[in-house]
């Protein structure tokens, strides 16, 4: 066995568990809230756009905005064509979707990466506890994308590596 197919294997494992045992009807509107805010940046954007109208954190929203963008454009146009990974829930469709089925590739998870850029961003900027919610955030934005088995554990954790360096590079 070769290391993706070790890889596979693990991420397989990984979403069969959540599947088999963090599922419920809760976790699953849950879930698909927090998926929602992800897409396309929209809570950073938005959260962007507030920090623009607060005179402590302005510089913050604009950095964040150029990161989550960049973010979102690296990703999608760049990464994504270059590996085309198959997602999970077109390689199994035995679990029932929750959301529709995404149609572009699945490495790295771009939610994940402008979530994990956006976070820290906020931190480096803001600190405290709008910091930590933050990272709250970009985590269960995250974790929702392999709770919806559209994503594969190690495209988050790809995506969460890839924005923070992003996001590094944007404050440095």
């Amino acid at each position: 066995m070769n290391c993706l197919q070790g890889l596979k294997k693990i991420d397989f494992s990984l979403l069969n568990w959540v599947q088999e045992n963090l599922k419920t009807a809760m976790m699953d509107r849950v879930m698909l809230l927090f998926s929602k805010l992800g897409d396309r940046g929209t809570i950073w954007i938005v959260y962007a756009v507030i920090c623009e109208f607060t005179t402590k954190l302005r510089h913050a929203g604009l950095v964040l905005a150029m990161c989550v963008s960049t973010c979102a454009l690296i990703g999608n146009f760049a990464i994504k064509p270059l590996f085309k990974r198959e997602r999970p829930c077109n390689i199994n469709s035995s679990y029932p979707m929750l959301l529709s089925r995404p149609e572009d590739s699945s490495f790295p998870s771009c939610h994940t990466m402008t979530s994990f850029a956006a976070a820290f961003v906020t931190v480096w900027q803001a600190g405290g506890m709008l910091g930590v919610t933050s990272f709250i955030f970009a985590s269960l934005i995250s974790f929702s994308r392999v709770y919806l088995y559209v994503h594969y554990p190690s495209d988050v954790l790809a995506g969460a590596a890839l924005g923070l360096a992003t996001g590094g590079l944007f404050l440095f």
